[in-house]
């Protein structure tokens, strides 16, 4: 009869150990994989945050640079296209014939940042809110841009060719200015003075909202 119990002699203990200490070595190792593929896919989604981040805050800037210059145009002419109007009503009120004052200058307008910021998903890179607003006070410069460019084709073409020419704008027998005038040069005038009040406010409403958490 063989002196110990089959299974249990020392050999077969040392086998058991080998075979644990390898399991713990290979739990170990999957362990240890595991958080390196952890830490280096968290490092990875860290750094692009930070990058997006960073990037949202230079467009951003960017974006008040470009802002900036445009409510100051604003500014300047906020008041004066219809100033311009109440002088030249005030003048034909009195019993004048004054030629309208005509607009040649250039109306300097860069939307360069903006577009590129829509071309490259602007939704992905700035808040939705935000973004309408943007969207809103670009539009109102577009808007700007349309009825300027409506009002200095009129200068071109028929106010400077005319300039003397009392009936190139009145009606000989009222005086009064004519019908053309009366629906393009003058609403011209008051639409753009009403869209250059509003863009200076709009403007820096968004300035205030793209540095509120720019660094």
């Amino acid at each position: 009869m063989a002196d110990r119990e089959e299974g249990v002699g020392p050999g077969n203990r040392w086998g058991d150990r080998r075979i644990v200490q390898s399991l713990r070595r290979i739990t170990i190792e999957i362990v240890v994989g595991f958080v390196g593929v952890y830490a280096a896919f968290a490092l990875s989604a860290y750094k692009e945050r930070v990058d997006a981040i960073d990037k949202r805050h230079q467009i951003k800037r960017a974006l008040i640079r470009e802002i900036i210059p445009l409510v100051d145009v604003s500014r300047r002419n906020a008041g004066s296209y219809r100033e311009f109007r109440l002088r030249l009503d005030s003048a034909i009120a009195a019993g004048g014939k004054p030629t309208p004052r005509p607009f040649v200058e250039p109306l300097a307008m860069n939307m360069d940042v903006w577009e590129g910021t829509k071309q490259a998903g602007g939704l992905n890179l700035i808040d939705v809110p935000t973004f309408v607003r943007l969207s809103e006070f670009y539009n109102s410069w577009s808007r700007m841009s349309a009825y300027y460019s409506q009002l200095r084709d009129l200068s071109v073409n028929v106010i400077l060719p005319n300039a003397g020419n009392a009936d190139a704008f009145y009606d000989p027998k009222t005086g009064r200015l004519r019908s053309a005038f009366q629906m393009v040069y003058r609403h011209d005038l008051d639409v753009l003075d009403n869209i250059s009040t509003d863009a200076v406010k709009s403007g820096n409403d968004v300035i205030a909202i793209l540095a509120r958490d720019t660094t």
